[in-house]
């Protein structure tokens, strides 16, 4: 790390530590000149925010129609700006246990993303009964890296060795984060900010949180899905949202460079204001694509439903209904999740499979498996697939008067 590269008042000092420079973090929080830009940035990300909450309430019975895919979606590409790729319809197939329908996906790579909806679901539900704390983040992470790459690397503790960004020798690297003796230091320091309640806007308070987060790097490996994670948990914590649909991974993977860059422009240059701001625009842009993905979901439930409410089987609309809580399906689980003889299992699901709702994807004759893949697109396709202009779509819904989402999923069985 070249320390003439940090210039005057940056937040933090440069000390030398084994013989080469490290960087340790001021104490949040940071003195923020808050310019007209910024006060207008931040008024759209709350106001986009808040439509998104909106969607949340109207669903609240059925959260896990939204809730389910966007946890996810949000494993995947978390885990894909580490380098390990793979689908959600994998991740959905493993879970499933139909690891065979996976195509293009490790068992490795699907366990490594499943990995992180563990650690998002099991976090969600500790936060709502107790703080974020040290001994949370530690289990987390340790429920990150279990039987995964990496696993051996001190899962649930902090790092005992020196890390660096850009080289593994850290004379060459482009960053040398804390070290590994200021680690406990720093990371309580940061708790306790984070115990004290936003001292800014909630979205501002998280971006400074997780930019410190970052800044530490307080375990051997999976810092960056941990500080993507602790958002998450913040967003919840701060009541943003009723429960947790915007996840911003997404959008870090889209401009990973500009996002690396924001983070070091603030240790070496103080410009607070440009990562702030860089991280607004992501809320903004996710919270607008994740309401659409919301209301397409929403509609395709609506379509279903008129599309097999009229009929008597009651076997058909539970197996919809199951679809939409996991996509991925055979026969035999057909048969157990809706509690249902195999044979009606059996006429449903070719059924649905002759009316193209769900679609055969292993080829076989035996040991078929299902994908919903209407339901999967909505979920993993490319937003600019799903619709020609986000901004014009996001519009055409806060201005559309319909009562189209508000009936629950329940309806189905």
């Amino acid at each position: 790390m070249d320390p003439t590269l940090f210039e005057e008042n940056y937040p933090g000092t440069v000390n030398t530590d084994q013989g080469y420079p490290t960087y340790n973090p001021e104490p949040l929080p940071p003195e923020i000149e808050y310019s007209q830009e910024l006060i207008e940035k931040l008024a759209e990300a709350r106001g986009t925010v808040g439509k998104l909450a909106g969607i949340g309430q109207m669903v609240h019975e059925s959260r896990m129609l939204l809730l389910g895919p966007f946890i996810r979606r949000e494993a995947v590409f978390s885990s894909r700006i580490e380098g390990t790729y793979a689908t959600v319809s994998a991740v959905y197939a493993h879970e499933a246990g139909e690891e065979d329908a996976i195509e293009g996906t490790t068992r490795h790579e699907a366990a490594e993303v499943l990995n992180y909806v563990r650690a998002t679901q099991h976090g969600l539900e500790r936060i709502s009964e107790s703080e974020i704390s040290l001994e949370l983040l530690k289990t987390l992470h340790g429920i990150l890296m279990t039987d995964v790459r990496g696993g051996q690397k001190n899962p649930g503790e902090f790092r005992p060795d020196q890390r660096a960004i850009g080289s593994r020798n850290p004379r060459e690297a482009r960053f040398v984060p804390t070290a590994p003796h200021r680690v406990p230091y720093e990371m309580e320091n940061l708790i306790q900010y984070i115990q004290s309640g936003p001292q800014f806007d909630p979205l501002i308070d998280i971006s400074l949180i997780h930019y410190q987060f970052e800044t530490i790097h307080p375990f051997t490996d999976g810092n960056g899905r941990m500080g993507r994670l602790l958002i998450t948990l913040l967003m919840d914590k701060y009541g943003l949202l009723p429960d947790p649909f915007l996840y911003l991974s997404s959008y870090f993977n889209q401009y990973r460079d500009e996002y690396v860059d924001s983070l070091f422009n603030v240790n070496s240059k103080g410009q607070w204001e440009e990562w702030i701001s860089f991280f607004l625009d992501g809320v903004i842009d996710q919270s607008k694509e994740v309401f659409i993905r919301s209301k397409e979901l929403l509609e395709l439930r609506d379509e279903y439903r008129e599309q097999y409410q009229g009929r008597r089987s009651e076997t058909l609309l539970a197996i919809i209904y199951e679809i939409f809580r996991n996509p991925v399906i055979t026969i035999k689980q057909a048969e157990e999740r809706a509690d249902v003889g195999y044979q009606a299992a059996r006429n449903a699901i070719y059924e649905l499979e002759e009316e193209g709702i769900l679609t055969e994807v292993t080829g076989k004759e035996r040991y078929k498996v299902y994908h919903a893949s209407e339901i999967i697109g909505v979920i993993e396709k490319p937003i600019e697939d799903l619709v020609d202009d986000v901004d014009k779509e996001f519009e055409k819904y806060q201005s559309e008067p319909s009562s189209r989402g508000q009936a629950s999923i329940e309806d189905f069985s």
